[in-house]
């Protein structure tokens, strides 16, 4: 059985892949938000796809899998990211971007479950969360759209940005984004919700396919 230092080990590895460069193809035109909802020891897992511009549903996906990972911060990757990789395989059309409801480099080993999706499949990803996982920031913002530097050890990794509703959410690149372009994108995406349309499409989703 792997350890769960050997688990972090691969982790502080893994991270050097990382790349923290815009490498999306520009002007990108469809982006993508994936979440998964929780069933007893099941993870329904949901893909929404969207046209950038007007933020309309192009494609949508869900796919179900046996959770046998148990809940452990910092190593969501272990427990979700199977089924995320397995519903965004399932994707027919290719999203210039993906947006995963998980951390991407605002990580105690710079590498939360966005950037793992990203490393692994070689996709561009950007992680939002809806609570801090790592990292200082100096207050919380007030006004829509107001962002404010997620900081470790002196480097900008991410942002909390404040939507239309409700508290403040993490952003941070995953992979193949530059820490400025996942602020940008994610602010974009924001309408009249806490999330962002596509991670809000998708949670939506899961949780529509979790009560069937």
């Amino acid at each position: 059985m792997t350890t769960l230092e050997e688990l972090t080990k691969l982790q502080a590895a893994l991270c050097k892949l990382v790349i923290l460069e815009d490498r999306f193809r520009k002007p990108y035109r469809r982006i993508a938000g994936v979440d998964l909802a929780i069933v007893d020891d099941e993870a329904v897992a949901a893909c929404v796809t969207l046209n950038y511009g007007s933020l309309e549903v192009i494609e949508q996906k869900t796919t179900t899998m046996k959770l046998d990972f148990p809940y452990r911060p910092g190593l969501l990757w272990f427990r979700e990211g199977p089924a995320i990789i397995k519903v965004i395989r399932r994707m027919e059309l290719e999203p210039d971007i993906f947006m995963i409801n998980a951390h991407g480099i605002a990580h105690p080993r710079r590498l939360g479950c966005a950037s793992h999706v990203g490393v692994t499949l070689r996709k561009p990803t950007i992680g939002v969360a809806g609570s801090r996982l790592y990292g200082e920031y100096s207050h919380l913002p007030t006004k829509f759209a107001e962002r404010v530097p997620l900081v470790i050890d002196g480097d900008v990794v991410g942002w909390v940005i404040k939507p239309a509703e409700g508290r403040p959410i993490y952003v941070s690149p995953g992979h193949m984004v530059s820490v400025e372009s996942a602020a940008k994108i994610a602010t974009d995406c924001l309408r009249d919700h806490r999330f962002p349309e596509p991670i809000y499409l998708s949670h939506r989703l899961a949780n529509t396919a979790k009560r069937l």
